[in-house]
């Protein structure tokens, strides 16, 4: 996989980090199977909560992996000193009270899943007012030849018309078949797709290091 694409600008002044994220199979190939195997979403909050720096880390899952990746991110965040909650984007409600935030979404038909684009559209106002990035997990499109980086554009370009990030990353997936429907595993096969993690979990902590300064 290549390097993730990181912002020259600093992240934070004073207060908090954001991203944005997206996947293939659970997130790239049109799903056909209504029924889908019991997944285990991360929900996590780390840090102390009188730090300053509350950062929310949000992201749209179809298989689990992506909030893994969300996870690793909140803990580099939390190593560097701030609150961190990690939340799967259908539990988040009320955004107030976070100084900085970071969205993901895995991909699926090529585009971020939808409640990650309904969550940047919804809380648009407030995202514009903080630090805010952006990560997305796939696993097509991972090197640099301009065809990749074109398609990567276009996963993201939906979101983009909405709110343009501060920072930003791809990230490459990880894809289980027996986190898939019936239908799926059975697409996937055909496609001769395998069990595979691609995911480049010092990338993915480099990344999040960059949003946060480190604690005094």
């Amino acid at each position: 996989m290549g390097n993730p694409s990181v912002s020259r600008r600093r992240f934070l002044v004073a207060s908090g980090g954001v991203l944005a994220a997206s996947t293939l199979m659970c997130g790239g190939v049109t799903v056909l199977g209504s029924q889908m195997p019991t997944i285990e979403y991360v929900h996590a909050s780390c840090g102390k909560e009188q730090n300053m720096n509350k950062v929310l880390v949000a992201y749209a899952s179809k298989c689990g992996s992506t909030g893994e990746v969300a996870q690793a991110i909140g803990q580099e965040l939390c190593a560097r000193g701030a609150s961190v909650d990690v939340r799967r984007i259908e539990e988040v409600g009320d955004v107030t009270g976070y100084d900085a935030f970071v969205v993901g979404s895995a991909i699926r038909m090529g585009s971020w899943l939808p409640q990650a684009k309904n969550f940047v559209e919804i809380h648009a106002a407030r995202l514009r007012t903080a630090p805010t990035a952006f990560f997305t997990v796939h696993m097509l499109n991972l090197d640099d030849s301009e065809a990749s980086k074109a398609a990567r554009a276009a996963y993201v370009a939906p979101v983009h018309a909405i709110l343009e990030p501060q920072s930003e990353a791809f990230f490459a997936g990880k894809l289980d078949l027996s986190k898939m429907s019936f239908l799926d595993r059975m697409i996937s096969r055909m496609m001769k797709a395998r069990d595979e993690d691609k995911r480049d979990w010092n990338a993915i902590t480099a990344w999040a290091g960059q949003l946060l300064p480190e604690a005094a």
